[in-house]
């Protein structure tokens, strides 16, 4: 019997095949077939994902001027341990649900069962886990006086971690307009609540506002996503979904690691230096990190889209599609983030001047390192999904660690010595890009010697030659005042794409593809 097609009816077969309608096939043979269908969803991931920047930012840019710098900097310390937890949740349970709910439509009921029940028992535990360990946290960072606002914030794990199975059905049964939706609506709820609540009780206000939000989107899931269970059919093993989520659950808390490990490395180092300084200086590089993690929100994007087409493929051992999947994914993924890094890095000081108070223009100097390595981080983020989505969890948690190693490593040797203030910055910004490069460097070879797939050199080379461009052309143009720096970073996002062009990087194909996922709206 020939190898089974994701395309054939359904049968009998050990690997189901995709049912009958109008879902995305995922083992298409052809590249530009590949980028057609991840296109489609990626239309309304993408439409979301844009929103949640947006709101992020405005949550980012406005909290400052509703509380004060050192208010600012708490907030962004207890957010950013309490995120780890929040994100790690997400992201686990997001890709178990996913992954088994696209390999075969049939189980999607059944294994989103298991999952809420699963939820039950951690979800509870983690977050009695951070409500009691609140002292113990504020006291890690030497300010006793943020063990309140971790104890509120502990309740959103919790939410999360039910909120994020329904979202798991939608993105494995290929639902991106659905699940593009809870986003936009989460989005929203959390940007109109968190500033409204902290305008009335500050840093505690918003932790509550955050809470409320959880709250809210968990509800609208709950109704739209509940699936039944089919008829007659046994309960999805939890030998099956156990094991694999608990190794993704392992690589989240390590790339959510990777994600905020800095600021609260920053801010211990800063504190035992000079305490009185650490909070505005974490406020201030909080403001770089708003910025800088703008590549890897972009590029989620790509990872939610992938992830249920790779495991269709990986599952149907289709290693043709799953070649294709991974190179040119990995492509539009480079072309993306090298013009967002060039974007927010040709002009920092003007790019602060603009969005916060004067004092947080101290961090110009940094800014541009850490874009560079957020930037490897989302093409990290990348290839990790893909390799998830393949069942290659063990892969995925070595790059990860080796992420968090090289970058605290470097934190601990760099930023102790370095005086509080812009080069302490730097010495932050330094020491997490190093990690960042580090982990997707190895990921690169590692896709190449077993998936078949990678970067193809070319682009690399063509990439490279468009940002040397940009960054020639931006040394030269006079960028004095907020207009002329506008108008320098326009200029340098240009030639960039100027020479992706003329290079053939960005050619006629790749615009015919992107004329042909605009018509399968």
């Amino acid at each position: 019997m020939s190898e089974p097609k994701p395309t054939a009816p359904a049968g009998d077969e050990p690997k189901p095949t995709v049912p009958a309608g109008d879902e995305p096939k995922p083992a298409a043979p052809a590249g530009d077939d590949a980028a057609v269908v991840a296109g489609r969803g990626a239309i309304f991931i993408g439409f979301a994902k844009i929103f949640f920047m947006v709101s992020g930012s405005v949550q980012q840019i406005v909290l400052p001027r509703l509380i004060a710098a050192a208010q600012f900097g708490a907030f962004a310390v207890v957010n950013n341990v309490v995120s780890i937890v929040n994100n790690t949740m997400v992201q686990a349970t997001i890709q178990s649900v996913s992954k088994f709910t696209a390999e075969d439509d049939r189980n999607a009921g059944a294994v989103q069962r298991a999952g809420l029940r699963m939820q039950a028992v951690i979800g509870v535990v983690v977050a009695l886990a951070i409500f009691l360990g609140a002292p113990l946290i504020a006291a890690f960072e030497k300010a006793p006086q943020y063990a309140p606002y971790v104890r509120i914030a502990a309740i959103i794990p919790l939410l999360y971690s039910f909120y994020a199975v329904f979202v798991g059905s939608a993105n494995g049964l290929r639902k991106f307009r659905v699940q593009a939706s809870f986003d936009v609506g989460f989005s929203t709820a959390k940007t109109i609540l968190l500033l409204g609540l902290a305008a009335l009780w500050h840093v505690a206000g918003a932790f509550a506002g955050f809470a409320l939000a959880a709250a809210f989107i968990l509800v609208v899931a709950s109704r739209v996503m509940r699936l039944p269970v089919a008829a007659g059919a046994p309960p999805f093993p939890g030998r099956r979904l156990i094991p694999y989520m608990g190794a993704v659950g392992v690589y989240a808390l390590l790339l959510n690691v990777a994600l905020n490990y800095d600021l609260p490395l920053l801010h211990h180092f800063a504190g035992v230096v000079d305490p009185a300084a650490a909070p505005a200086l974490a406020g201030a590089y909080q403001a770089l990190r708003t910025l800088a993690l703008l590549p890897y929100q972009a590029l989620i994007v790509i990872t939610f889209v992938i992830f249920p087409l790779v495991s269709r493929s990986t599952f149907a051992e289709d290693r043709e599609a799953t070649r294709a999947y991974v190179t040119q994914t990995l492509r539009y993924a480079l072309l993306l983030a090298a013009a967002m890094g060039l974007v927010l890095g040709a002009r920092p000081a003007a790019l602060l001047s603009i969005l916060y108070k004067p004092e947080y223009g101290t961090g110009a100097a940094a800014l541009p390192i850490l874009v560079a390595g957020e930037c490897c981080l989302a093409l990290l983020g990348v290839a990790c999904a893909i390799l998830n989505a393949a069942g290659r969890t063990g892969a995925t948690l070595s790059f990860m660690a080796l992420t968090v190693a090289v970058g605290a490593g470097a934190a601990a040797l760099l930023v102790p010595h370095a005086t509080p203030g812009a080069p302490m910055l730097v010495a932050a910004a330094t020491s997490t890009s190093l990690g960042m490069a580090s982990g997707f460097v190895a990921s690169l070879v590692y896709l190449r010697v077993r998936l078949g797939g990678g970067l193809p050199l070319g682009t690399v080379a063509r990439v490279g030659a468009g940002i040397a461009a940009a960054v020639v052309v931006g040394r030269f143009l006079p960028a004095h005042g907020k207009i002329l720096g506008l108008l320098t970073i326009a200029a340098v996002g240009i030639v960039y794409i100027v020479v992706l062009v003329a290079t053939g990087e960005f050619g006629p194909a790749d615009r015919a593809k992107v004329a042909r996922i605009l018509k399968r709206r």
